[in-house]
């Protein structure tokens, strides 16, 4: 029996041994294990503390002009808050940065809260696409400049970039200077420039730019007033087809004599077949000047005039040039000299007149009626239109009694529709 118990006892001195081994061991891992979730907190409010100076640091670098911490923090902010991240990606597009620029030509459209948002990014997008230096680009960001679009008012800066994109010769931008440099939002203005930028259309066949060029010399817009260079301009848009220098070239030779009538009816036909009702009124009146016996002819010299404005494209004097031979006008040609030399000269002639340019005429083309197909001899008498004149007054009143449009007031009125459209 006391082999037993001496047995047990042996064998109960391990167990109990291995008992208070596994306590004391557990003892000592529960420690660790609580030091270790003590230093690992100690370790995470360290990093929690360097991160929040980091951040500080960071905020206080880009609100320094550091661009690096800018667009970090921009970029924290796209997924959370908008207009912060616009904010910070803001102050890096100031300083010329391009992934900033970018980023706000993408994301400003983004913030609802923003009324400016989409013409915002358009600006910014204007700003990206001009360092290709391309007209369109140049002439979009000067536009956004000069209208404050998406950005404040920078006159200086907006015509550098307009005056750019028509040096290149964009035609929207040789046009909107032409209108600027006489517009009232225009600190400076300066009437040469303005009839410069519409000659330089012109000179580039554009009919706007004809039309321009016309009215310079009908109001005497930097230029003397000259009725013959006024309806020459006038004759070149007509040739193109344009509805309203054709009623107005017609306007210009009304109250003259009867070969100047002829010339109106011609210009009226033209209009009112291309959808201009009132010309019909008017050419009826003329028609009176004309006599019955010359009325054949110039209806016969008209419906060669449409037929030829209606095989497209129409030769540059080609309708002038019939006119002059028909009716003995004598033609006003510039040369490209001539042109060079309006361009360099400074003019102080007259005051400054109010900036405006005519609408564009009607489109719509009916066919001409009481044509006739009879050929006959040109129209020579000198012969006052009293009848027509006591209607109608000067040429140079009625020119300048017409509805005319600033193709400033057009920009801003087109620039509105598309933001709205968007």
């Amino acid at each position: 029996m006391s082999d037993i118990v001496m047995g047990l006892g042996l064998l109960g001195i391990p167990l109990i041994w291995l008992v208070i081994r596994y306590f004391i061991v557990s003892k000592k891992q529960q420690e660790a294990a609580r030091l270790q979730a003590l230093k690992d907190r100690k370790y995470r409010l360290v990093l929690e503390k360097a991160k929040i100076s980091e951040r500080e640091e960071k905020i206080f670098k880009g609100q320094t002009g550091h661009i690096p911490s800018q667009l970090s923090l921009a970029k924290e902010y796209e997924l959370t808050n908008i207009r912060e991240a616009v904010n910070w990606y803001q102050k890096a597009a100031d300083l010329g940065n391009e992934i900033g620029q970018h980023a706000l030509a993408r994301l400003c459209r983004q913030d609802v809260d923003d009324p400016q948002g989409e013409a915002k990014s358009q600006y910014w997008d204007a700003v990206v696409r001009s360092k290709q230096k391309e007209p369109e680009a140049l002439f979009n960001l000067g536009h956004c400049l000069l209208q404050g679009h998406g950005v404040d008012v920078d006159f200086d800066a907006g015509i550098e970039n307009m005056t750019a994109a028509a040096e290149m010769e964009y035609i929207p931008a040789q046009l909107f200077l032409g209108d600027w440099f006489v517009a009232d939002p225009n600190p400076e203005k300066n009437p040469h420039h303005a009839f410069c930028w519409r000659l330089r259309a012109a000179r580039n066949n554009d009919v706007a730019g004809f039309m321009k060029t016309a009215y310079c010399y009908q109001t005497g817009v930097a230029v003397k007033k000259d009725k013959q260079c006024a309806i020459y301009w006038l004759e070149r848009a007509a040739e193109q087809g344009n509805t309203e220098a054709q009623y107005l070239a017609a306007k210009m030779h009304v109250g003259s004599d009867v070969n100047d009538a002829a010339v109106a009816y011609v210009w009226f036909s033209i209009a009112y077949a291309s959808g201009n009702k009132e010309a019909k009124k008017d050419r009826d009146r003329v028609a009176q000047a004309i006599g019955i016996e010359s009325i054949m002819s110039v209806q016969s010299v008209a419906k060669s005039v449409y037929k030829i404005l209606q095989d497209k494209p129409v030769a540059k004097h080609l309708v002038i040039h019939l006119l002059d031979n028909m009716y003995g006008r004598s033609g006003y040609y510039p040369s490209d000299e001539q042109l060079d030399a309006l361009l360099d000269e400074e003019s102080t002639v007259g005051e400054e007149p109010a900036n405006t340019v005519p609408t564009d005429g009607y489109s719509a083309e009916i066919p001409l009626t009481e044509q006739s197909d009879q050929e006959g001899s040109t129209c020579k008498s000198e012969v006052e239109i009293s009848s027509v004149a006591d209607n109608n007054a000067t040429a140079t009143q009625q020119y300048q009694q017409q509805s005319w449009v600033t193709s400033w007031d057009t920009l801003i009125a087109e620039t509105e529709a598309k933001s709205d459209k968007s």
